[in-house]
């Protein structure tokens, strides 16, 4: 089911506008990493470095350019991305990422389900945690936030509001309210599976209904927060 398949729609230019600048801000990164940071373990993706991450990007976006999706989003897929750009730079990663990004076809943007370019503004999030680095600025996961939280609510059949420090939440037209004690960030994280378990029962008294709407399901390992 498709919510905002015109890629003309504000949601849709909203994630483009975001996925162009996290492009941006991951070049810069990734031309910037010495062969210590780029071997940077990322809990968020257990077993992948820094390199390994940013290969994964790049060959994400070069195969959604190029059509090669076959068994998209599955482990062979992402560890295809890692074995092909296992022998490149992270400046050569860099590149590629750029060069196959410019390209990525309009209609991606108007997807209401998860697409590489969910993948990217997540991943940088994961990036910056690895390394210490400061959060993603806000453009880019309450873009992806806002599409995410209408695409539970559509796809999984998501019912009441969820309270975040910020905002209320509505995933469907009934239900009961869960607070979240944490901001619209922390809500982002928790909905893209980047916070575990233990993580999800110290913000909520309701921990079961947040639990259900991690878009890639439950986690046991904290991560940085």
């Amino acid at each position: 089911m498709s919510l905002t398949a015109d890629p003309t729609h504000p949601r849709a230019l909203a994630l483009r506008s975001a996925y162009a600048r996290a492009v941006d801000r991951l070049v810069l990164l990734a031309q910037g990493l010495d062969p210590e940071g780029a071997a940077t373990p990322v809990p968020a993706t257990p077993g992948w470095s820094a390199h390994d991450l940013l290969a994964h990007l790049a060959g994400a976006a070069t195969d959604v350019v190029s059509g090669r999706m076959d068994g998209a989003p599955g482990p062979a897929w992402t560890a295809r991305h890692v074995a092909e750009g296992s022998s490149r730079t992270t400046a050569a990663l860099a590149a590629q990422l750029a060069d196959a990004a410019a390209a990525v076809p309009d209609g991606v943007y108007g997807s209401a389900s998860p697409t590489p370019v969910w993948d990217l503004i997540v991943h940088e999030a994961d990036l910056l945690e690895a390394l210490g680095r400061p959060r993603q600025p806000e453009d880019a996961w309450r873009a992806l936030l806002a599409h995410t939280v209408r695409h539970l609510g559509a796809v999984r059949g998501a019912e009441g509001v969820l309270v975040t420090t910020e905002n209320r939440w509505a995933l469907g037209p009934a239900g009961a309210h869960v607070r979240l004690d944490a901001d619209d960030y922390e809500l982002a994280r928790v909905v893209y599976s980047r916070r575990s378990r233990r993580q999800v029962g110290a913000l909520t008294d309701a921990p079961g209904p947040v639990e259900s709407l991690q878009v890639f399901g439950l986690r046991d390992d904290d991560l940085p927060a």
